[in-house]
């Protein structure tokens, strides 16, 4: 589950884009089996927040360690200032997509998807099915 959601997959049934419809845009519902993104518990999205500042924090971390101890005893201080903000802006953009999936796939682990959640899931995405193959749809 993790490697999927690591992929930016559904974790639950591994299809492709899963939430998404663009790269930041999501829907509420994976596009292959109809499983829903936010299971009822308020603060869902604290979780996918949570990965995406760890990672970009340890980033920001192992880039200023590095470079001090590659550089000592003359650091070059505007440039690194300049590199880590940069990675503060850019990283957490970049990664938001697959935290979001990542998380999913943790939360899954944590707590195993309830019959009634898979058998909605089912329920739509057979809807779904349905409404793509309907004649003058493509």
């Amino acid at each position: 589950m993790l490697f999927r959601g690591a992929r930016r997959r559904c974790p639950l049934c591994g299809g492709k884009k899963a939430w998404f419809t663009g790269y930041y845009k999501t829907q509420d519902r994976c596009r292959t089996c109809g499983f829903k993104w936010e299971r009822g518990l308020a603060g869902f999205m604290t979780g996918a927040m949570t990965i995406n500042i760890i990672i970009t924090f340890l980033l920001i971390g192992v880039t200023m360690v590095t470079t001090f101890i590659a550089t000592f005893p003359h650091p070059p201080v505007v440039r690194l200032v300049l590199i880590l903000v940069s990675i503060a802006i850019l990283v957490p953009l970049l990664i938001r997509p697959f935290t979001y999936t990542l998380w999913s796939a943790v939360d899954l682990l944590m707590r195993q998807p309830e019959p009634g959640e898979l058998t909605d899931a089912s329920s739509h995405a057979a809807n779904d099915l349905a409404v793509r193959n309907l004649p003058g749809k493509a």
